[in-house]
């Protein structure tokens, strides 16, 4: 989250580098913790297990397709633009995060 701001604005890097560089660490993020989960799941039981495999073949096509499409949209977007789209996805995930603490 933090990093794209850092990338934009104290860096000076161009909207769609920013972007693809935070969505990369994002991805690397969640692969990590996701197999952390994916270990846990699996030792308690081979339901889990089936519902892991499941949602992981659900999700990578998922996630290939997504990254596609939005590299395509993000290259037809102007970067002004984008970065107001981005500033505002990183507000709705702090507020959502702060919301998740506190309540």
């Amino acid at each position: 989250g933090l990093n794209g701001y850092f990338f934009l604005r104290r860096c000076g890097m161009p909207a769609k580098i920013s972007v693809a560089t935070s969505v990369y660490v994002v991805a690397i993020t969640a692969l990590v913790a996701s197999s952390g989960h994916v270990l846990k799941l699996m030792e308690s039981g081979e339901t889990a297990g089936n519902m892991v495999l499941s949602l992981i073949i659900f999700t990578i096509p998922g996630a290939l397709i997504g990254a596609q499409m939005g590299s395509r949209i993000a290259s037809r977007i102007e970067p002004a633009v984008l970065e107001r789209v981005l500033g505002s996805l990183f507000m709705i995930t702090a507020l959502l995060m702060a919301a998740d603490l506190l309540f």
